[in-house]
Parts: structure tokens; C-alpha cells; sequence
């Protein structure tokens, strides 16, 4: 039986708070009810995308961050208490006084903090040797320093010469000192002044500051150094010092990076008055020994609590700054994987460059290659680059290839991209071409075209494109566009250019956190489990590589998977698997595909009627509730109208009903009655503008690029993106977007299937997302920086 006398649900109730939907900046604790729910759920290891779907009557309205940052809370619990449980075995083997061991004892199994917990062991951990305390100790001064903290007199003249060491007074009352500076820092109420000092609201009438400095390296960079414009790029942080209680996450990422890269020190400084209010000062000495005292507690203070000050500082700064970063990079993810598909369109991607060309590829709206082709950018007489005489020709021929589609134009945002954006707007201005064309982000392209995947989807592309390199880049890029979370799935989410300072936190919890952040999104998007990629099963609640594989290996073998229930047939995939994954495979009726043929069908195994709800977020387990019950009887409606606009009207009406049944049902009805999703597509621009011909009071309209604690980066066009500080976002309203149906997660976009609520509800607490389309008025142009200051209007 545990020692530790707290439990992991009070751990996780401490440590996280959930947002109110209806409220998007006020955040509450986890009630304790509802964190026992969500415990059990986590250790009968269901995931967070089923639980934010499926179990979310059990979690009082929490949205998917907030489950993820309860799980993480989860782990934590789990190692702090493991961590307790070690140093409460030490305490009762290390601990000699029996009553002083209780006390310590019942302290270590209070506390949930780690950090406090070092610091309750802290008084009985030996002097490490070699230190000046434990050579101190072993010149025989142990004695003194007991008796001078039981306020008792000692002649300090009988201990000269007991060593050769200790040859004066002076001698002996120093090495004194160096061993009472030791027990003073290890004393309990010194270790909580060093907690409350630590804490980043503390309000004691100490002050902290972080205080950078420029390296001796910078001091001496010349313009002709590599890391010379760094001093430029980072200004801001060159003398910079401020109050920990008002400093900003980013700022410390800031200063981390620019530590890094060898231009600033930055360091936590500490009032010089701190010794004043030390608990040392407080105790019993005798009159003739307070010098001494006065003496030990400047050295203690200096050598170990100023230290030990900075250390727990600095660390909770970084532990929330990168807390802040892998928040945002989060959402900045999710963001970009729900970008919405555009569909209809075939699609020309150009992958610009200088050396190498510009790579083209030209899909149909399934995303198939259906041609390829490279021109080249030559130098002018003067400084700039044009496409050479060929490209009009290359382009021209390619748009040819389309009839029956519209056709847009996706430039990668790379080196030449600013080139190859004008050329392309002049040929549309000029009607050489008739399309639109749009910018896409070429983060990870180059990741996934050496891949092994890559090789296997385009085994065919032409040779010379493959030898210029990132052969399969520049279709990537086209795929982008049309299937969007099919595509980025393929790469790693921290290869995909949406976080900010992300070299500077830890790489295995990012991992971790942006995994669970993908699965959220396969998961609530769904899959069509009959045609969905290796790379998109794999990411569904509950399912891995090997199950992922196995669902395609049957499927081949079978001719098609019939219903959700024929999945528990497939290895790997037992109750628990069924479970978490079900509600996110969608299942269509494969009997009215061409290929489910006759010899197909007589060669299957089991004879399962198909069932239309296997097409919709509903998960099997409650079937019953929507078919057997009366949610669809009551609306009017059976499993045929399943799919059919009609029906979200019907079941529209029986809302308050539903209400009166209780949350299970509740969920059913939301998962059948709101299955409309919209998130941002791409911007299709006809022209481009020049970064001169702007003004401050220009008012343009662009697209959101990325998000920061400090504001929104906004692609105007022009080439380099502008900031809208976070100052000026509090009162603008993003654009509402019409809702429509969307296509399965499926690579070919071929059926309309239904998704729930909850993924709108996924990012509503954010006031805009990646791609929303936004109006800005420029208030700051600094040509030679190249930096935008704008507002939204």
C-alpha cells in the first residue's frame, strides 16, 4: 500500500484547469468528481480523442487541450509518486531520530511537488565530497557547529592545531563557517523561504529580475561574421531586464535562443538584501558567537541559497515557457491539419528555386499525377532573377492538360517563391493561363521526398526531376492543397513550420504532445477504413502500425471491410482496440461498388448487412440509442435518411426530448444532428503586390500564417509576413465561414460522410486560426527590416 497520502486525482484537480467553452479566457479547476471519471478512463487506457467524443458527459465539457494537458498531469502524478515513495524508504533508513523521522515522513507524503520534495530531503543528504562542508567536517568541526546551533559558547582557541589544517583562529573559525553556511541552507524553514522565493507570483518584498548581457563573442562579432545580423535579430534582448512576475514565455524562449547561439547570457539576479531575511538570523546564538552567525549567513546565503534561488527560477521560467510553446504549437497544428480540402479543383504545383529550377506537377482532383515538367529562372543584367523563354511555354502546356476542372496554381513559399508568384500573376493578368493561384507552405516537402514512402507513392515520376532532388516535394505540395491532413500525416508534425522556438524545448515531450495532438485529428475527421493510407490509419485512436497494417492486409484479402462489427475479425483488434478505434472508421456500403463483385461476395466469410450508421460518427455501442430507441423514430426518420440533409432538420425538432433523456443520448443526437464542419481553405489570389508600393493606413486583406503569444503572422502577398500584435486581437471578431458537408479523410475524396461537433468546437477558444482569411490596416512599414506592423479591421 502507497505512503504517499495523496491520491492521483487530487494531484491532477491541483494541477489543471479546463476551459469554459462559453467563456474562452476564464479557466476552472477540475472538480474532483470529474477527474476521478477521467482517471479511470485514462488507466483503463482509453485515448483522448474517444474520450473527448464518447465520454464527454463524463468531463464536464473539456475540450481536447485540456484532456491532453490532464493526461500529461497523469504521468506526472504517477512519477512524483514514485519519486516520494524513494525518498520515504531513504528517510526510514537514513533518519536516526525516531520523531524527527515522522515529521519528514509526513511532510514527503503531502507534498505533490517534485521540486519540494528534494528540498524537504534536503537537511539529511551528506555533504558531497570534496565540498568545503565536508572537508570542514572531516577537520573535526562537526562538534562546534552542533553546539553553536544549540546556542551553547565554544572556546574556538582550544581547536588550533587539533589539525595541521586548523593553525590559527582565523583558520578554525573559518572552516566553521564554511560547515554552519551548509546547515543553515539545510535548515527546514530556510528550505520553504527558498520554495516561496522560487515561485513566479511570489509578492515577498524580495525582488527577482531577469537580466541579459551580450557574451564576450558578440562584443567582439564584425559585420563580415556569419552571426553578425543575429545582433540585429535579437535587439530586443541584447540589454534586456525585467521583473520575473511580468516577464512573457516567449521572452525566455527568446533569451534561450539567443543564448544558444552564443550572443547573450541571461541569468536570474537576486536583491543584495535577500541575507536580511534569512531564517538563520533568527536563531539562538550565544552573544559571543553572532559574528560568526552574521558571518556564516552572508556565505550560506551567498553559496547556497542565491544559487539555489536562480536554479529553481530559471527552471520554472523555462518549464513554463515551454509549456507556453508546445501550447501554441499545438494548436497551430490542429489548426493546420483541419484545413479544409479543395475539392473540384485540379491543382498545378511549382516548387521554386534557382539552382535546381522550378519543379512542376500538375494533379487531377484525386490527387494523381498526371504530368511533370521543370523550368529555369536566369539572372538579369541588374539584380533580380526572371524565368527563362521556356517557362511561359511549360506552364501554358500544362493548364492545357485541364478541361473539365478549374485549375489552381500552388507556389511553394521557398527561395524564388517571390519570382515565380509574379511571373505566375502576369500570366493570369494576361489570360496566357486561366486559374488562380495560391501559396503553400513547403515545411517538411523536403523530409518526405526522401522517404521511403515517397519512392513507393511516385515509383514513376521523371527521372531528371528526381535527380534535381526533392523529386517528390513538389507533388506534395499539390496534395496539400487538395486532401490536407492525408498529406501532412505523411510528416513529422514538428517538420511541418507551424511552431515557434521549437529547438528550444524538450524534443521527446513535443513528440509526445503533437502525436496525441495528430491522433485527435484523424480521429475526429474519421477515415474511410476501406481506402484510408497506412500513414492516416495508424493515426486513429486506439490503432497503431501494426493493427493499421493488418485492417489493410485484410481488406485486400477480403475484398473490402462490410461493417464497423467485422473489424473485431481482424488481428490485433480485441475489445479494448474496438473500443477506442470504431467511432472514428467509417464504414460505406461497399455493395454498391463496382469492385465488390459477385465472386467477392461469395467468397467472404460472414454475410453482414450493411448499416448506415456505420457511416457516421455514432459509435456501435450505441446503436441502440439511435436505431432501436426512438431518436430516429421520434424525428420521423429511419437508417435510409441517413446521410440526407433532410434529416438534421427532423432531428432538429427533438432536441429538448432528447435533453430530457439524459447526456448518453444527448451525445447520440449531437453525433447525428450536427455533423458540418468548415475550417479555412487556401487564399486563391489573380495578382501580387510589392512590399514598396505599400502605405501605413493601407488596408489589404491576407491570410493567417501562424500563431504566437505575442500575435498572429499574417501572409499579405508581398513576400514576408506581418504581425498583428496580440494587443489589438482582443476585440476583432474572426470571419464566420458557411458550414458544408466535407469528404472523408481518404486520399481520393471520392464520398460525403458526417463530422460531429466537437472538432468546431476544437478550436473555438482562439479568435483565429491558421488560413483564416482576415482584413488588416498597416500601422508600421519598415522597408529595410522588411517588417509589417498591422490591425485586423
Amino acid at each position: 500500500m502507497s505512503s504517499v497520502r495523496w491520491t492521483i486525482d487530487e494531484f491532477i484537480a491541483a494541477e489543471v484547469s479546463f476551459q469554459v467553452l462559453c467563456k474562452p479566457d476564464f479557466k476552472v479547476r477540475f472538480p474532483i468528481n470529474i477527474v476521478r471519471s477521467l482517471v479511470q478512463l485514462f488507466e483503463d487506457g482509453c485515448e483522448v480523442p474517444f474520450i473527448a467524443r464518447y465520454r464527454r458527459y463524463l468531463i464536464g465539457g473539456a475540450t481536447p487541450d485540456d484532456l491532453r494537458h490532464a493526461l500529461e498531469a497523469f504521468k506526472n502524478a504517477k512519477v512524483i509518486k514514485a519519486k516520494a515513495e524513494k525518498l520515504l524508504r531513504r528517510a526510514d533508513a537514513e533518519i536516526a531520530d525516531d520523531l524527527l523521522k515522522e515529521v519528514v515522513k509526513d511532510a514527503l507524503s503531502k507534498t505533490m511537488d517534485a521540486g519540494e520534495l528534494e528540498s524537504l530531503f534536503e537537511p539529511f543528504k551528506k555533504a558531497k565530497k570534496g565540498s568545503l562542508a565536508s572537508r570542514a567536517m572531516e577537520l573535526g568541526v562537526g562538534e562546534i557547529c552542533q553546539k553553536l546551533l544549540r546556542g551553547e559558547y565554544v572556546n574556538l582557541e582550544l581547536f588550533i592545531n587539533s589539525k595541521p589544517e586548523l593553525s590559527t583562529l582565523a583558520k578554525v573559525e573559518e572552516e566553521t563557517m564554511h560547515l554552519l553556511s551548509h546547515e543553515l541552507h539545510r535548515l527546514e524553514k530556510t528550505q520553504i523561504l527558498l520554495e516561496k522565493l522560487s515561485e513566479l507570483n511570489n509578492y515577498l518584498n524580495i525582488h527577482l529580475k531577469v537580466k541579459s548581457t551580450l557574451t564576450r563573442k558578440a562584443k567582439f562579432l564584425k559585420e563580415t561574421d556569419k552571426n553578425f545580423p543575429l545582433l540585429d535579430h535579437f535587439k530586443l534582448y541584447l540589454n534586456f531586464e525585467k521583473d520575473i512576475r511580468f516577464v512573457q514565455p516567449f521572452q525566455i524562449l527568446a533569451l534561450e535562443r539567443a543564448s544558444s547561439k552564443e550572443i547573450i547570457n541571461w541569468k536570474i539576479v537576486v536583491d543584495d538584501n535577500i541575507a536580511s531575511v534569512h531564517p538563520g538570523l533568527k536563531l539562538s546564538f550565544h552573544f559571543k558567537h553572532v559574528n560568526l552567525l552574521k558571518k556564516a549567513v552572508q556565505d550560506s546565503t551567498k553559496r547556497f541559497l542565491i544559487p539555489s534561488i536562480e536554479r529553481k527560477v530559471r527552471k520554472k521560467l523555462l518549464d513554463r515557457a515551454e509549456n507556453s510553446a508546445i501550447d501554441c504549437f499545438a494548436k497551430n497544428l490542429r489548426e493546420l491539419l483541419l484545413t479544409a480540402p479543395l475539392k473540384n479543383y485540379a491543382v498545378l504545383a511549382i516548387d521554386p528555386g534557382y539552382k535546381n529550377g522550378c519543379k512542376c506537377a500538375l494533379v487531377n482532383d484525386n490527387g494523381d499525377l498526371l504530368q511533370t515538367a521543370i523550368f529555369y529562372l536566369k539572372p538579369l543584367d541588374i539584380k533580380g532573377w526572371a524565368p527563362d523563354t521556356r517557362a511561359e511555354e511549360i506552364l501554358k502546356t500544362l493548364a492545357s492538360k485541364i478541361i473539365d476542372l478549374p485549375l489552381v496554381i500552388a507556389i511553394g513559399n521557398s527561395s524564388a517563391t517571390r519570382e515565380v508568384q509574379v511571373f505566375v500573376a502576369s500570366l493570369i493578368q494576361r489570360r496566357v493561363i486561366v486559374a488562380k493561384f495560391c501559396v503553400v507552405s513547403e515545411c517538411g516537402a523536403s523530409i518526405y521526398s526522401a522517404t521511403k514512402l515517397a519512392a513507393e507513392e511516385l515509383p514513376k515520376i521523371d527521372i531528371k526531376l528526381r535527380s534535381a532532388g526533392d523529386f517528390s516535394g513538389f507533388v506534395s505540395l499539390a496534395r496539400r492543397v487538395i486532401d490536407p491532413i492525408s498529406e501532412y500525416v505523411k510528416i513529422a508534425p514538428k517538420h511541418l513550420g507551424v511552431g515557434l522556438y521549437q529547438h528550444s524545448v524538450n524534443e521527446k515531450r513535443l513528440d509526445e504532445m503533437l502525436d496525441i495532438v495528430v491522433r485527435e485529428c484523424v480521429s475526429n475527421v474519421g477515415v474511410d477504413v476501406n481506402i484510408a493510407s497506412l500513414q492516416l490509419l495508424q493515426r486513429v485512436s486506439g490503432l497503431n502500425k501494426n493493427t493499421a497494417a493488418n485492417i489493410i492486409r485484410y481488406r485486400q484479402n477480403s475484398g473490402g471491410i462490410k461493417s464497423r462489427e467485422e473489424l473485431k475479425n481482424i488481428k490485433g483488434i480485441g475489445p479494448k482496440c474496438f473500443e477506442q478505434c470504431a467511432g472514428f472508421l467509417y464504414v460505406y456500403n461497399v455493395n454498391n461498388n463496382e469492385g465488390w463483385d459477385a465472386l467477392v461476395r461469395k467468397k467472404a466469410k460472414l454475410a453482414i448487412d450493411y448499416n448506415p450508421l456505420d457511416a457516421t460518427p455514432v459509435h456501435p455501442e450505441s446503436y441502440k440509442i439511435a436505431k432501436q430507441y426512438w431518436i430516429l423514430e421520434c424525428a420521423g426518420a429511419d437508417l435510409t435518411h441517413i446521410g440526407q440533409n433532410c434529416l438534421f432538420q427532423m432531428l432538429a425538432v427533438i432536441e429538448e426530448q432528447i435533453r430530457e433523456q439524459g447526456p448518453e443520448w444527448v451525445v447520440v443526437w449531437e453525433l447525428l444532428s450536427n455533423p458540418f464542419v468548415r475550417k479555412n481553405g487556401p487564399m486563391l489570389l489573380t495578382n501580387v503586390l510589392e512590399m514598396k508600393s505599400l502605405k501605413v493606413g493601407d488596408v489589404l486583406e491576407g491570410i493567417v500564417r501562424n500563431h504566437a503569444s505575442f500575435g498572429i503572422f499574417i501572409d499579405l502577398g508581398i513576400g514576408y509576413d506581418a504581425l498583428a500584435h496580440s494587443s489589438t486581437l482582443l476585440s476583432v471578431v474572426p470571419q464566420e465561414h458557411t458550414p458544408s458537408l466535407e469528404d472523408p479523410v481518404s486520399g481520393s475524396g471520392a464520398t460525403v460522410h458526417h463530422i460531429n461537433k466537437e472538432i468546431r468546437n476544437m478550436t473555438s477558444s482562439y479568435p483565429f486560426n491558421i488560413n483564416s482569411h482576415v482584413k488588416v490596416r498597416i500601422t508600421e512599414l519598415d522597408l529595410n527590416r522588411r517588417r509589417i506592423g498591422v490591425v485586423l479591421v
